[in-house]
């Protein structure tokens, strides 16, 4: 059941992270639906703001596609070296996109609600990978576990964004809208407020549950030997 969850989740993140490079790298960004709402704003700094976007992006998607494979215990076991380098290029690409992505957050659409949401997703996600980072090297291993995981999941809000942006458009924006960009732009920054913390939250408190899960396991594991000693 792990290995399902984990390829179905891994197939997920490269997936967005293909989608990311070829929509805003190889296609360019005035492609995307989403910048093309923010240039609407015909006072929107897109000159200085697309610099950062191409940061964020890359670093985001780097991120994405090599985070999964840190927690494979293969990997891990048998690739050391490989877990290693993996590691070192999820934090750069990390302190890159959260970089960035803190910047992109005050021009947010949506307005004050999705900013801080995004800008709340940007800090925790640079505290968390550096917390993490920290940890291993203090040789704590399993506090650099448990903050790798709280770290990704906020990693896997690129995947969970597209997701919440596409369901709750589907539900509460009506076709016709689609149709007219001023409608479409009001709509969508109501929903926008929702993506911007949907896409984040629940993802770390599903790790917080499967971290104290495996705690209390390892805790079950410790008292069994003692129970039959006795």
């Amino acid at each position: 059941m792990r290995r399902t969850w984990m390829g179905v989740a891994f197939a997920l993140a490269l997936l967005v992270s293909v989608y990311a490079i070829v929509q805003y790298i190889v296609f360019g960004p005035r492609s995307a639906g989403l910048v093309q709402l923010h240039l609407l704003d015909m006072n929107f700094p897109y000159a200085q703001w697309v610099n950062f976007l191409y940061l964020h992006v890359v670093g985001s998607a780097v991120s994405l596609a090599v985070g999964l494979p840190l927690f494979s215990k293969r990997i891990q076991a048998k690739h050391l070296r490989l877990h290693r380098l993996l590691g070192r290029v999820y934090v750069i690409s990390i302190a890159v996109g959260g970089l960035s992505g803190m910047y992109l957050a005050f021009d947010a659409l949506g307005g004050v609600v999705s900013q801080a949401g995004f800008l709340a997703l940007d800090i925790l996600w640079l505290v968390t990978t550096y917390l993490g980072y920290k940890r291993i090297r203090q040789k704590r291993l399993q506090q650099h576990r448990e903050w790798m995981m709280r770290s990704y999941a906020l990693t896997f809000a690129g995947v969970t964004l597209r997701f919440w942006v596409a369901a709750l458009g589907m539900l509460t924006i009506p076709l016709e809208n689609f149709l007219q960009s001023e409608l479409l732009l009001d709509d969508f920054n109501r929903t926008y407020r929702l993506d911007a913390w949907l896409c984040w939250v629940p993802n770390l408190i599903i790790a917080e549950w499967l971290i104290r899960r495996k705690r209390r396991n390892r805790t079950g594991d410790k008292r069994i030997p003692i129970a039959k000693a006795a």
